[in-house]
């Protein structure tokens, strides 16, 4: 089952009930997709604001999220039914937990429009009690907070920092949250034009093609993040900014997705018919008989049922 970078800050998901319910260019152009342009899904140029951006990204995952789980539970359901004592152990029966996309921030800030960032900054407090919003600029917003990290076992003072940023042109969006520093989780949404999206986070990429509220067309590379576990150091192969940097208007290739050589599984949705190709990892042992690391094996890709 495919592991999630799990957020630094877990406290945040407990916003997305009350905030959500309301660059520079890529090299890699060899599949390029078309020129952004306006589509029957965006307001014109000049008039988006985040929590318009948000709006569609949030139908977007939704979309796309929904899809492939219906989909994966509908090919195990027919496993269940053609091999109802022995289904578990088919090497096509999919143990996939399907969440991408699932990063803190963007919607803690999904309200975020001009002049209302004193009641953004309330919601924001029902989190982080000191947090201090700012709009430096028009399409962005800055926030600065403490909190207290126990997860080691001692009570530790961090600082966060996050920063929204809207592509007001595209409805693109690209979110940024820091933890004393350092870049701890990104998250960028930029449409292609022609209803394509690309959505960019540090464990997962996308080109999802979502038309009147229907996904028709998936490309996603979720990237290889074992984390550490007692001696093993783990094998975190994360997406960086420093790579590639979409934000606001610039587009991807097809290929950059599903031909990444650090992803653990790459599923398409192309003509109707949806495809999961993965790596499954396999334990290289020390000396001493301890796991020091892993090796990632592919496996034969697997066409869903229906």
């Amino acid at each position: 089952m495919p592991r999630k970078f799990t957020a630094l800050v877990l406290a945040a998901v407990l916003l997305l009930t009350l905030a959500a319910c309301g660059g520079a260019g890529s090299s890699a152009q060899e599949e390029a997709t078309p020129a952004p342009e306006q589509t029957g899904t965006q307001a014109p140029a000049g008039s988006y604001t985040y929590a318009d951006a948000y709006s569609l990204y949030y139908a977007v995952c939704t979309a796309l999220t929904d899809e492939v789980n219906a989909r994966v539970g509908a090919h195990n359901a027919r496993l269940e039914s053609d091999y109802p004592d022995s289904y578990y152990m088919n090497s096509n029966y999919l143990m996939l937990a399907y969440a991408p996309f699932a990063t803190s921030y963007p919607a803690l800030g999904s309200a975020l429009a001009d002049g209302n960032a004193e009641a953004v900054q309330t919601v924001l407090r029902a989190t982080f009690p000191d947090a201090a919003l700012t709009a430096p600029a028009d399409g962005r917003w800055e926030a600065e907070y403490t909190y207290v990290d126990k997860t080691s076992g001692e009570a530790v003072e961090r600082q966060g920092r996050c920063v929204w940023e809207v592509g007001s042109a595209l409805g693109s969006f690209r979110v940024c949250a820091y933890l004393d520093g350092e870049l701890a989780e990104f998250t960028e949404f930029v449409p292609q034009g022609n209803d394509l999206y690309l959505l960019y986070t540090m464990t997962d990429k996308a080109l999802v093609r979502y038309t009147g509220g229907e996904v028709t067309a998936i490309w996603h590379a979720h990237r290889i993040s074992e984390p550490a576990q007692g001696a093993f150091g783990g094998d975190m192969r994360l997406c960086s900014l420093d790579d590639k940097d979409f934000f606001p208007d610039s587009s991807a290739g097809v290929s950059w997705i599903t031909a990444d050589p650090d992803a653990q599984y790459v599923l398409t949705l192309e003509n109707g018919a949806m495809v999961y190709a993965g790596k499954i990892a396999q334990d290289i042992p020390g000396t001493d008989g301890e796991r020091v690391g892993v090796s990632w094996m592919p496996i034969d890709p697997i066409t869903l049922l229906s």
